[in-house]
C-alpha cells in the first residue's frame, strides 16, 4: 500500500511517539481498515473492536517499525491477527448464523443477486482459513498478489496457490455450473 506524502509525513512522525500522528494516520484509511476487520468477524461491533485492539497494539509498537512506507502492511497484519482471534473464537458457530450473511440475507431475500451472494459468503465461510484470507484481501480489498504477499509475510507464489485452491474450492462448494 503506497502512502501518499502526508501519510509518509504522518507515519514517521508517529514512529517517533507522535499519537496525534498515529491517530490520523489511522483514520486516513479508515474505511479499508473497518472493511478489512468486517469481513474477518462479520459484525461491526466485532469489527470496531477489532480495530480498536490493533490501534492499542500498534500504539505500543509503532516505535519498532523501522520503514514508514509499510506502516499500513504492518497495521494490516496486526488488524487481520486480532480479526482471526475473535473469529476462531466463534468458529463453532452455525455459518448462518454468521451476522455478516444474516444481514445480507436480511436486506432483501427477493432478489437473486442477494441469493448469490449470501451462498458465496457462506461458502466462503465454509473453506479453509488460508484460503478465504487470501480471496478475502484479493477480491474484496483490491490488494494485489505482492501486497497481499506482503501483509501475510509469505511468497508470492504461496498466495497465488492459496488464491487458485480457493477459487476451486468456492467453485467445489458452489457447484461446478453456479455462475452458468
Amino acid at each position: 500500500m503506497s502512502l501518499t506524502t502526508s501519510e509518509r509525513k504522518l507515519a514517521t512522525q508517529a514512529i517517533h511517539g507522535n499519537r496525534t500522528a498515529l491517530s490520523a494516520l489511522i483514520h486516513t484509511r479508515s474505511d479499508y481498515l473497518y472493511r478489512t476487520a468486517y469481513l474477518y468477524v462479520g459484525n461491526q461491533n466485532d469489527a470496531l473492536d477489532v480495530i480498536q485492539e490493533a490501534t492499542t497494539q500498534a500504539v505500543m509498537s509503532v516505535s519498532k517499525l523501522r520503514n514508514p512506507e509499510l506502516f499500513f502492511t504492518w497495521f494490516t497484519r496486526i488488524l487481520i491477527r486480532q480479526a482471526q482471534a475473535i473469529y476462531m473464537l466463534r468458529a463453532n458457530e452455525d455459518v448462518t448464523a454468521n451476522p455478516l450473511i444474516a444481514g445480507v440475507a436480511q436486506t432483501n431475500a427477493t432478489t437473486t443477486t442477494t441469493d448469490t451472494h449470501v451462498d458465496l459468503l457462506t461458502a466462503l465461510q465454509q473453506i479453509k482459513a488460508e484460503y478465504r484470507q487470501a480471496l478475502q484481501l484479493f477480491y474484496y480489498q483490491d490488494l494485489p498478489i505482492h501486497e497481499i504477499s506482503s501483509v501475510l509475510n509469505l511468497p508470492e507464489s504461496t498466495i497465488k496457490t492459496r488464491l487458485r485452491r480457493g477459487r476451486l474450492a468456492l467453485k467445489n462448494r458452489l457447484g461446478g455450473d453456479y455462475f452458468d
